[in-house]
């Protein structure tokens, strides 16, 4: 029997946060030890009120870029006559903007590790409305793409500052709150084409709904400024080491990642992440080129109804995003991403295989409800694997898909005027499942 002072009740262990279990035959096995996320062992983020306002404001700052990434898809019918463009030339749009966005989400995660969150984030969200408002008032095509590009800079920074941030905020619960996060992209996403379908045919000008999301843009930067914390990690309650690195830190507000010491060739990407960053530059190509062509590829449909396919995809995602949110805890999230990435795979294929009818927006809505999870449960996944790494875990997922919104969305406008449309959004179903396969090999590598 050990001595008093040393003996630790049942409650002890829960309140620091370490459970243990025993062996087959009793006793105690110290390499057994469970560091929490266990439901006796509430982390501390829980009842953080610092943490859940600005995961909050995070989520509305998400819930912007979904807005402002359909903004274009949704309202092609409109842009490209009132510039003259044909669909190759709005796949030359998308191929600049997808490129501004790689390089946003390097400059992003550099800015990050040497002036934090709060400050980047802020910053971003004000890019992107400076764009948008040139955008609502150019009649020059170059200006408009040039005023894009800029948008999809300030956009980038802020997908891969916000993923991060909630990998700092919430280091217990990493797969339900991104899940969480992106559910705000996606029901801002799905509210987009229908609302702006029916704007349009209401009589509203397209240029009016850039200018009212450049004005969103600049509330949400105030609102980051004010909630988001300087030092999110230390919020979220990191490990004590991180803290003491953060602490010595020179800069101030620096990210926990710019102050961890590093090992020689720490920086070098595992395979296993090189691995999920080709799932996610997959999945993202389909995710993208789907939705980027949607209301394009039913043409032979009234705009209202084509707007509908588009919500309602994105209402699957959201609602896919929703439930493992709630569930998602009791998964792999490495196994479950390549199971339902290959089941949206199915779903697609038979969306663009069935005729186009009043039913497709039916077929492409059960497709979203796969696609949904994927992505947070492939960071989440990522992020279980590099504690303490979080801007790198987020930039290189972010890089990754950009990646695969560079060269099949854009693609996909070259592919309309030679082999057809319908050809292009079938090989979205393929990238797919590509993207299965990655996330499965990758989750059998070590870390």
């Amino acid at each position: 029997m050990c001595p008093v002072g040393h003996q630790r009740t049942r409650a002890d262990r829960a309140a620091s946060g370490v459970a243990r279990r025993p062996r087959s035959g009793g006793g105690y096995d110290p390499s057994m030890t469970i560091l929490a996320q266990r439901p006796v062992a509430r982390p501390p983020i829980a009842t953080s009120s610092g943490a859940l306002r600005a995961g909050i404001a995070g989520g509305i700052a998400f819930g912007l870029l979904g807005w402002r990434g359909l903004l274009v898809p949704s309202l092609v019918r409109s842009i490209e006559p009132a510039f003259g463009r044909s669909d190759a030339e709005l796949g030359s749009y998308f191929l600049a903007t997808a490129i501004s966005y790689a390089a946003g989400s390097l400059i992003g995660a550099r800015l990050i590790r040497s002036l934090g969150e709060r400050r980047v984030l802020s910053a971003a969200a004000l890019l992107i409305a400076l764009g948008l408002a040139v955008q609502s008032v150019t009649t020059s095509w170059l200006v408009f793409a040039a005023a894009g590009v800029g948008a999809s800079l300030g956009a980038a920074a802020s997908d891969m500052g916000l993923n991060a941030l909630v990998l700092d905020l919430f280091p217990h619960a990493r797969g339900r709150a991104l899940n969480l996060l992106h559910v705000m992209y996606s029901a801002a996403a799905l509210s987009a084409p229908l609302a702006l379908a029916f704007g349009v045919e209401a009589g509203m000008p397209w240029q009016t709904a850039f200018a009212g999301t450049a004005v969103a843009a600049v509330a949400i930067a105030v609102l980051l400024f004010v909630f988001v914390p300087a030092d999110p990690a230390a919020v979220g309650g990191v490990a004590a080491a991180e803290s003491v690195a953060r602490r010595r830190s020179p800069v101030s507000g620096a990210h926990p990642d710019a102050a961890l010491p590093t090992a020689p060739g720490a920086r070098r990407l595992p395979p296993f992440l090189l691995l999920l960053a080709l799932a996610l530059a997959l999945y993202v190509g389909a995710e993208s080129g789907t939705s980027d062509w949607l209301v394009r590829y039913l043409a032979a449909l009234p705009l209202a109804v084509a707007g509908t396919a588009l919500t309602m995809f994105w209402g699957g995602i959201a609602f896919g995003r929703v439930v493992f949110a709630r569930i998602g805890n009791r998964f792999e999230p490495l196994a479950t991403a390549g199971v339902l990435a290959y089941s949206g795979s199915c779903l697609v294929a038979l969306a663009v295989l069935v005729p186009v009818s009043g039913a497709t927006p039916l077929l492409f809505g059960v497709a979203g409800i796969a696609f949904g999870p994927v992505f947070p449960l492939v960071v989440a996944g990522a992020g279980a694997r590099m504690p303490g790494r979080s801007s790198t875990v987020s930039a290189t997922m972010t890089f990754a898909g950009v990646l695969g919104a560079i060269v099949y969305p854009p693609a996909m406008g070259v592919m309309s005027v030679t082999i057809g449309l319908p050809v292009a959004m079938l090989g979205t179903a393929v990238l797919l499942a590509g993207a299965g396969t990655a996330v499965l090999l990758g989750r059998r590598l070590r870390p």
